[in-house]
């Protein structure tokens, strides 16, 4: 009777193993795949591999582009003592030099402007009589290297400073050796720009950029810039290098997450007239409007690839018609509205933008003018109207859901 109990066991046992050796035979079989390269079956989009810019935290600012002084447009927050972020006094931080006093100023800036969504300011400096014969303010951390000619420019205004500014790059330690410096006079009246050329002869990457304010009165200082002379477009040589070997067929700007937030009038003009923007994507970092359509077009075209627009779908107070202007600011013929305002920044030649990405993640909450599918679609149809209104020939990029 006990052993009746125990063959029925057995025999499961016998079948369980008799399966797994099965199983360990057939599981290790060796496939193979044969491929004819003579019969192409399908075509790769020469399109399928590219890069993408954001304004990112450092992925613009002080990573690709090549301006070397942050908040160089005194928009920033200022401290107690008036100096607006990443400025400090110089030659330290003593508060004892009673003959220079800052004032982050609401009321006059270069340029002078009531369009943008931060308040422009500037830096007033009032200078007097001290104990502290070279005085001034300085940013550190400056990267330099040997034999490059840095363009340093800059707009002062001044009624009745007498002396002169200069501007120096210097090792940033209490020996304070000076690399290179140079002076100009401001004069007197409005809003004038001023250039000056400094070279250092050794590499140093944690330099200090200094502004020395060599005489008495008061004056405001707003729109200073730093830049290295090998500079491409505006963009760091050796991140254009990097760039360009990576051989990309497209790069896609202005994001990302940025794109639902960014208005493309804040990045074209003059340079130094154009405005500061609140990152809201990213930390509520303050940037510059220093790198817009003409700089990412050129970066574009410089390295071989093709310029891909994601433009903002209703993020931000966006409209159909803010799209839309923006191709004709691209593409149009100077007869345009927008495609004059091109022609009078430099550029009458139309830049023939042809790839245009309609908003980016709208599916997301973490975007501005996120939304469902069926609201997507809809204003997917009324961009692309309008977009393709200005021009017939822009291939349009739809966002998944």
């Amino acid at each position: 009777m006990i052993q009746s109990q125990r063959h029925p066991f057995v025999l499961l046992l016998l079948l369980a193993l008799s399966v797994s050796d099965g199983f360990a035979q057939t599981r290790f079989q060796r496939a193979s795949i044969t491929v004819d390269a003579t019969k192409p079956v399908g075509r790769r989009s020469p399109l399928l591999y590219g890069q993408f810019l954001e304004f990112m935290f450092e992925g613009v600012k002080f990573g690709l582009h090549a301006e070397l002084l942050r908040n160089r447009s005194f928009d920033e927050q200022a401290n107690a003592i008036g100096l607006p972020r990443y400025w400090e006094r110089y030659p330290d931080d003593r508060n004892d030099d009673y003959a220079l006093n800052f004032y982050w100023d609401d009321k006059i800036s270069y340029p002078e402007r009531t369009d943008s969504e931060i308040k422009p300011h500037s830096l007033r400096v009032d200078v007097g009589e001290g104990v502290t014969p070279r005085h001034g303010i300085f940013q550190s951390r400056i990267h330099l290297r040997a034999g490059v000619d840095y363009v340093c420019s800059v707009w002062l205004r001044t009624d009745d400073y007498d002396g002169q500014v200069t501007f120096a790059l210097e090792q940033d330690d209490s020996r304070a050796r000076i690399y290179s410096e140079s002076t100009v006079t401001p004069f007197k009246g409005q809003w004038r720009q001023y250039k000056v050329h400094l070279k250092s002869l050794v590499n140093d990457p944690l330099a200090r950029f200094v502004v020395l304010f060599n005489g008495k009165g008061r004056i405001w200082i707003d729109q200073i810039s730093l830049m290295p002379g090998d500079a491409l477009d505006g963009v760091r040589r050796d991140v254009f290098t990097r760039i360009k070997d990576l051989r990309p067929a497209f790069l896609r700007w202005p994001g990302g997450n940025v794109a639902q937030d960014y208005h493309w009038l804040w990045g074209v003009g003059p340079r130094d007239e154009r405005t500061s923007w609140i990152n809201l994507s990213w930390k509520n970092e303050v940037e510059s409007g220093d790198f817009g359509t003409v700089e990412y077009i050129r970066l574009a075209r410089n390295v071989g690839a093709e310029p891909t627009i994601t433009v903002n779908v209703e993020g931000r107070g966006a409209t159909a018609d803010e799209a839309a202007a923006w191709v004709e600011y691209c593409n149009g013929s100077t007869a345009t509205k927008y495609g004059a305002l091109r022609a009078a920044h430099g550029y009458p030649e139309p830049f023939n933008v042809k790839l245009w990405e309609i908003g980016n993640e709208i599916w997301g909450d973490w975007v501005r003018g996120h939304s469902d599918a069926d609201t997507y679609a809809q204003n997917l149809n009324r961009y692309a109207a309008a977009m393709r209104k200005v021009d017939p020939t822009i291939k349009l990029i739809a966002v998944g859901v």
